[in-house]
């Protein structure tokens, strides 16, 4: 297992950089600490709130110091003060999970975001979702910090939030080898039963994007790079590699090669990459994004 310490360590994605400070009047306890996002970041497909256009670019905010500027520029109390709807950062479940670990880093205590699919938002559906996991002193624990009391009423959901099963939550390479073992519809994974944006492309991305996060590099749902791109026409040896990829980031024994399998030019992140943002009209797709890290 990596050293305890390597998920302790802010990312280039989640240090809160000259913000740190706002952190420490924030709750110690993973509850505290999920309800306080909560209050902070609303989903922008939220029925409880329709943002402008304007108001939709903040889902690309992407780094933890723009995003708790933002927060503060609609609302400069503390993050113990639960904003109205409309004082909330617009995001995702991406957002919330980071602000959650960066929370949780900066007080010490080891975190990580995975990306893959939620069993439980739409019957028999794999739905786009990343969660974080927590080190509680003896094993790595699943937290889905969007899970807010009413979300979990609208959606009858029957688990400790703060405990989440495997089976409720599939990281990203799971996905991959249930669809390759014929134990699933890979056009059942993706952004929900109604949406066009299923199947292989979507799975090998999610792939992908967890990877990424083991590596400490939280991306943007909808980013896009390398293998993704030709994921529709996949060889025989481009399957193979990612079985191997799959296994290895779903077993925890073998945590010390998630950094070698990043840095396979196929997997790893390149300086520009394309995205796919919500925010943004179908045919000025795909932005290309310069990173800064």
């Amino acid at each position: 297992m990596l050293p305890l310490d390597y998920y302790c360590q802010q990312s280039p994605i989640t240090d809160p950089g000259d913000c740190a400070g706002l952190y420490d009047p924030l709750p110690d306890d993973i509850a505290g600490i999920c309800r306080a996002a909560q209050g902070l970041i609303v989903h922008y497909a939220a029925p409880v709130h329709h943002p402008t256009p304007e108001r939709m670019s903040e889902i690309d905010c992407r780094y933890m110091t723009t995003m708790l500027k933002r927060i503060l520029e609609l609302d400069d109390r503390p993050l113990t003060e639960t904003r109205s709807v409309e004082k909330r950062l617009v995001g995702c479940c991406r957002d919330i999970t980071v602000l959650v670990v960066s929370i949780l880093r900066h007080k010490g205590i080891p975190a990580r975001a995975r990306y893959g699919t939620g069993t439980y938002f739409a019957a028999g559906y794999y739905n786009d979702h990343v969660i974080l996991e927590y080190w509680n002193g003896r094993r790595w624990v699943g937290v889905d910090s969007e899970l807010s009391p009413a979300v979990i009423e609208h959606f009858n959901i029957r688990f400790d939030p703060l405990d989440v099963p495997d089976d409720q939550f599939l990281r990203g390479g799971a996905g991959w080898l249930m669809c390759r073992n014929g134990a699933a519809d890979p056009d059942r994974f993706g952004l929900g039963p109604n949406s066009p944006l299923h199947g292989w492309e979507f799975i090998v991305t999610e792939m992908l994007l967890d990877l990424a996060a083991l590596n400490r590099l939280e991306m943007l749902c909808w980013d896009s790079w390398g293998l993704v791109e030709k994921s529709l026409d996949l060889s025989d040896e481009d399957k193979i590699f990612l079985d191997e990829l799959a296994r290895a980031t779903l077993d925890e024994s073998r945590s010390q090669e998630w950094a070698g399998l990043y840095e396979d030019e196929r997997l790893r992140i390149p300086p520009v990459i394309e995205s796919f943002s919500p925010a943004v009209k179908p045919e000025n797709m795909p932005l290309k994004v310069q990173l800064t890290f």
